[in-house]
């Protein structure tokens, strides 16, 4: 059989030759650089779970906790420390004492916050009799979550002669870094 030659059969074959050449004419290549940066700033944050007393009997003492969590950029050193709260004040209680209390309008009731649950380091409020507010010295960050439990008391000599109501007071936590 011959195989004809056409006008169809010829833009056939230079459109075959058009694509050859598009095709040859991509296998050269051409390479640049893609610069890729972050910075990671140093920081910390810091939450608090409440430290619920729930219902205290006067003249029985009552405890409860609460857990610090910080989060701080890995390789930061940091402290945390606790405010006084709003209704501190620099005499009451046992000794001679700036402590944290609890407000119910003018009714105050005292309560202590301590380092372990055994309850024999004192988180101090500030003064200038006060050792130490820290609660964390010199930790190091991990970028996750590091927690810290406090533990709290209400002795309960100090809540005998309060009246029903809610107690409350707000302590900030500070964490420097």
């Amino acid at each position: 059989m011959n195989a004809r030659f056409t006008p169809r059969t010829f833009r056939t074959g230079l459109l075959l030759w058009a694509v050859s050449l598009v095709t040859m004419g991509q296998a050269a290549t051409s390479t640049g650089n893609l610069t890729v940066s972050a910075n990671i700033e140093t920081g910390c944050s810091v939450t608090a779970s409440p430290m619920d007393f729930g219902v205290v009997v006067p003249g029985v003492t009552k405890e409860t906790e609460s857990t610090l969590s910080v989060v701080c950029t890995s390789g930061t050193t940091y402290t945390v420390d606790l405010g006084d709260g709003l209704n501190h004040t620099t005499t009451g209680g046992t000794g001679i004492q700036y402590r944290r209390q609890m407000a119910s309008a003018a009714n105050r009731l005292p309560y202590v916050v301590y380092q372990e649950v055994a309850r024999v380091t004192e988180i101090a409020a500030t003064s200038s009799l006060a050792a130490n507010n820290n609660v964390l010295t010199s930790t190091v960050g991990n970028g996750l979550a590091q927690d810290k439990v406090i533990f709290g008391r209400v002795i309960g000599a100090e809540s005998v002669a309060n009246p029903a109501g809610v107690y409350v007071d707000t302590v900030i936590v500070t964490v420097a870094f």
